[in-house]
């Protein structure tokens, strides 16, 4: 799926998922991050950010300047309106950027977060390598999909989007797919040093620290 031109339909029905079902999750993942690598100040960017879940949950709960980074222009309006709604236009900065080029400066993020996204970069190991340019020495990146680690929040959204992941993925399970993409990444990521992929109860992350 070309992730840039998108049908309105589709950002239409992604908007109206990550509203509902998976709402409760960028909460977890963010309190998850938050909490792991104990960074709550500084610059973060929120790669793929989408409607700005996320993005606008690390802000709530630290003190962090959030870049919510989309390279579509529609779902970046989306962004901007959720972040009026929330009071939160100084925390979360509405972007447009693509992952292969990022725009901006070296060494310039203290965290830097993406959920779902990777599934869709055309060059994963040129992307890759951008997050580690951008993300400042003693940052910390954390790249992949799942749902987190709270057992009654990530069997929700399993049991909602199972069904529909595989309508999606030619009857492939969610859990197979992160089989797959495990095998892909640690193939991508092998010669690459910082780079630490976690497969777990939460998803399958990759954990960047430079």
């Amino acid at each position: 799926m070309d992730w840039e031109n998108i049908s309105s339909g589709h950002i239409h029905n992604f908007k109206e998922t990550a509203e509902t079902m998976f709402a409760p999750v960028y909460n977890v993942l963010a309190r998850q991050v938050v909490e792991d690598y104990k960074i709550t100040g500084g610059s973060c960017v929120d790669i793929g950010a989408g409607t700005g879940g996320l993005a606008c949950e690390i802000a709530k709960i630290s003190n962090l300047t959030v870049y919510a980074l989309d390279i579509n222009h529609e779902m970046v309006e989306i962004i901007n309106e959720k972040i009026q709604k929330e009071g939160l236009k100084r925390r979360v900065i509405p972007t447009i950027g693509d992952v292969h080029e990022l725009p901006f400066g070296s060494n310039f993020a203290d965290l830097i977060v993406s959920r779902g996204s990777f599934l869709f970069w055309k060059d994963k190991r040129k992307a890759f390598l951008e997050i580690h340019r951008v993300l400042k020495t003693g940052g910390v990146g954390f790249i992949g999909g799942g749902f987190g680690r709270d057992k009654e929040i990530r069997e929700k959204a399993m049991m909602w989007g199972e069904e529909t992941f595989k309508k999606a993925n030619r009857g492939v399970s969610f859990h197979e797919h992160l089989k797959n993409k495990h095998d892909e990444l640690t193939e991508i990521l092998k010669d690459m040093g910082g780079f630490n992929i976690i497969h777990d109860e939460s998803g399958l992350w990759v954990e960047i620290r430079k």
